[in-house]
């Protein structure tokens, strides 16, 4: 997170954000439970082990307690903030970044951002933890996995909505087994290939319906649902409703 970098920058085109310095920090005597902090909640959320994660960022802001308001708060905040951009550059590093992603990190950003003590970032970790986890982890890996499985990983994100995506084609470009890729993918993403590509299509899905003015029909044909019913039923399955029912939830927003 905070490791090797001088500054953190996290702009949005067409908008001034103030960098972040990272001396600043070092002024106030943290660098040593900064560093401590971030290697253990990074490994944390490699390895996806979220309850640690939430116990790491409790322990990290009772140690600020010593501080005045004002400087807790600072800290914290970057401290926060940084969590957040770097699980950005690693998507970014592979070509994984997704605007559904970025979107999301500035939703945090800006909820982080209006925390006014130590005890609002204390009540928020929960949350906080659980939105990396659905909106900037998701289904990615945060560390150097199998090549097979990073190769197969930027494959499905360029040809999400190709006729040609099937685990037998990312085989074929792999020049594995089918066998051999499930196993690889059932290993690094406790899943299996075809289950990891129909989630990202109703992720995308879910996106478009969100952000886009795009019919129905037009975004599920796209994306290779052409029977309408098969189509319905895997949305719920993901969604937990209908099509129509999200995009009516939506509108109601």
């Amino acid at each position: 997170m905070i490791r090797g970098c001088s500054k953190i920058n996290l702009e949005k085109p067409g908008e001034n954000v103030e960098v972040v310095n990272i001396e600043s920090i070092i002024t106030f005597d943290l660098e040593e439970i900064i560093t401590k902090y971030d290697q253990q909640l990074f490994q944390s959320l490699r390895e996806k082990d979220y309850l640690s994660c939430e116990n790491y960022l409790s322990d990290f802001c009772f140690e600020l307690l010593d501080m005045v308001e004002e400087e807790q708060v600072f800290v914290a905040r970057i401290f926060f903030v940084s969590v957040i951009t770097d699980i950005i550059r690693v998507h970014n590093r592979k070509n994984l970044l997704h605007p559904r992603t970025l979107s999301a990190a500035y939703a945090i950003i800006s909820k982080v951002e209006k925390w006014e003590n130590i005890s609002e970032f204390l009540l928020h970790i929960p949350w906080f933890i659980e939105r990396l986890k659905e909106d900037i982890i998701a289904d990615q890996l945060l560390f150097e996995g199998s090549i097979h499985v990073e190769k197969a990983l930027q494959l499905i994100h360029y040809n999400l909505a190709e006729n040609i995506l099937s685990v037998r084609w990312l085989a074929e470009q792999l020049q594995i087994t089918t066998a051999h890729l499930t196993n690889l993918f059932k290993l690094q993403l406790g899943e299996t290939v075809s289950s990891y590509i129909m989630k990202r299509k109703m992720n995308e899905i879910t996106f478009e319906l969100t952000y886009t003015n795009r019919p129905l029909q037009e975004i599920r044909e796209k994306y290779g649902f052409m029977n309408h019913s098969n189509f319905i039923q895997q949305f719920k399955k993901y969604n937990g409703m209908t099509p129509l029912k999200y995009q009516q939830k939506k509108y109601d927003y």
